[in-house]
């Protein structure tokens, strides 16, 4: 199946597709298709997926981030972090510097040249959001976000403790 292909041609037409059945596994897709076609719009500045990631994360977080927050929010290891963070610190993006509130840790910032790449990749969503949604009115949008508001409030509720800031956070953080 290539990625134009519409589920239902895939149907028998005696059957009827389960829109909740559907749902996550259409959202994932869609999720993941976005993100590529951004990962490919960024490549010419020198920045992959994962590198863009965590500067978007770092644009929410103003006043910096500390290092090992950072890494649950975007939501990988801590050496697979140190190693994106060293890529960005040597192309100028960003600095580490000591936690002033805990000694053995490092918080995370924007350099000006950051700033600049986040304008950059602000730019490039912007074009992107023009691609996808052609064609799409802002009510129907509004109408899509209220019911994912309505998923998220859900999903959020049945996740317990530190989980649950995560999630909302992660649900702040926005998907260009």
């Amino acid at each position: 199946m290539h990625i134009g292909h519409n589920l239902t041609d895939s149907v028998n037409s005696h059957e009827k597709i389960d829109v909740r059945e559907q749902f996550g596994f259409r959202l994932g897709r869609l999720a993941r298709l976005w993100r590529a076609r951004l990962d490919e719009k960024m490549r010419p500045h020198g920045l992959t997926q994962a590198r863009w990631v965590v500067l978007m994360y770092l644009k929410r977080g103003a006043d910096g981030h500390q290092q090992k927050a950072l890494a649950g929010l975007v939501g990988i290891e801590g050496p697979t972090l140190v190693h994106i963070l060293d890529k960005l610190e040597s192309k100028g993006l960003i600095v580490r510097r000591l936690d002033e509130t805990d000694r053995r840790g490092k918080t995370v910032h924007l350099t000006d040249k950051g700033w600049q790449m986040i304008q950059v990749l602000d730019d490039v969503a912007v074009e992107l959001r023009g691609e996808h949604m052609a064609g799409i009115s802002d009510a129907d949008l509004a109408h899509c976000l209220a019911v994912f508001d309505r998923i998220e409030r859900q999903a959020v509720a049945a996740v317990s403790g530190n989980d649950a800031a995560m999630a909302l956070e992660l649900g702040s953080a926005g998907s260009d």
